[in-house]
């Protein structure tokens, strides 16, 4: 039994595919443009499909895609994964929110739980500290600092402190 039949590809023999499998793209469009490069060298879909290791309708799909859109319908498209927490469009909020908290301390740093409830009482969000540290990603609000000081710290005491110290190793 054959199955059904399917129309031939228009306009395929104007993409070299199997140079755009080897030079072009993410992993799964390569994949896309060896299938179609072996249905140019006259693969049915069936073996194409096998040759590249997936479904035929996983490579019928990209032959729809194709005959829609083109060489475009076979490249990646926007949206794949998993959405973020806190949408784009509440980014420079929470970056304000941040500073304002940040600006708001008489000394150290904020710390990822800090920013954690913040998140859940200002933005109304519930979510794990690396969110919380992927979101400040994000936002661009990741800093690397070296030890903050204490708010009533001696700055004079400590200078004098190191030239004393540096004195007495010498002798």
């Amino acid at each position: 039994m054959q199955g059904r039949t399917y129309k031939p590809l228009e306009g395929l023999h104007q993409h070299n595919f199997n140079h755009l499998s080897k030079t072009q793209g993410t992993a799964r469009e390569r994949r896309r443009y060896l299938a179609f490069a072996h249905i140019q060298d006259g693969k049915s879909f069936t073996e194409a499909a096998a040759m590249v290791k997936v479904t035929l309708k996983a490579l019928m799909t990209w032959v729809d895609r194709y005959r829609k859109n083109g060489i475009e319908g076979l490249r990646e498209q926007p949206g794949r994964g998993l959405k973020p927490l806190l949408p784009d469009k509440d980014l420079d909020a929470f970056r304000e929110a941040v500073l304002e908290l940040q600006a708001g301390r008489s000394g150290g740093r904020i710390k990822g739980r800090d920013i954690l409830k913040l998140m859940e009482d200002k933005f109304d969000l519930h979510p794990s500290r690396s969110t919380v540290y992927d979101t400040l990603k994000r936002a661009e609000l990741v800093w690397i600092t070296g030890r903050s000081q204490h708010p009533k710290a001696n700055v004079a005491d400590q200078e004098a402190f190191k030239k004393t110290l540096l004195k007495k190793s010498m002798k």
